[in-house]
């Protein structure tokens, strides 16, 4: 169920990311309000599934361990993501790009740092690190418990 609210948060994010970039650069009428909307949710669901994907060596017990230390600082990745993404022109990842209805000239950030910083936004939530248990591991030939701590003080 965790995982599913992970994925959740992800798809969330990844859709309002999409919807705020289509609002400030391509705003084409009724139409626009109606299709939008639905590209944001197929992108969003995209890239969740990749993370999702790309996560998955996370959950190996070794690698789990390093991950769940990592804790809440884990979305640093993701708002520094959303920082490239807001602030590309002043880092350089702006490039000149070709209205193909136009023919216009438009500035927009680099493809590649668009797709990665908005897969790096996304990826930490949908990857979120377990909390870290008090729990202590018992382990007997064939069989492995978890035990929880009941005050360990007294």
């Amino acid at each position: 169920m965790k995982t599913f609210a992970r994925c959740i948060g992800g798809f969330a994010l990844g859709w309002l990311i999409y919807m705020v970039a289509m609002v400030l650069t391509a705003y084409d009428g009724v139409l626009s309000l109606i299709f939008q909307p639905i590209m944001a949710a197929l992108f969003s669901g995209l890239f969740v599934g990749a993370a999702f994907v790309a996560g998955l060596p996370l959950r190996a017990p070794k690698i789990r361990k390093a991950w769940s230390g990592v804790g809440w600082w884990a979305l640093l990745i993701s708002l520094a993501a959303i920082g490239v993404l807001i602030f590309h022109k002043n880092l350089g990842l702006e490039v000149e790009g070709i209205n193909p209805e136009t023919h216009e000239k438009v500035k927009m950030i680099s493809p590649l740092a668009g797709v990665l910083t908005y897969f790096f936004a996304i990826f930490p939530i949908v990857n979120f690190p377990p909390k870290k248990a008090s729990q202590t591991e018992q382990t007997t030939p064939g069989l492995t418990s978890v035990v929880k701590e009941k005050n360990p003080t007294r």
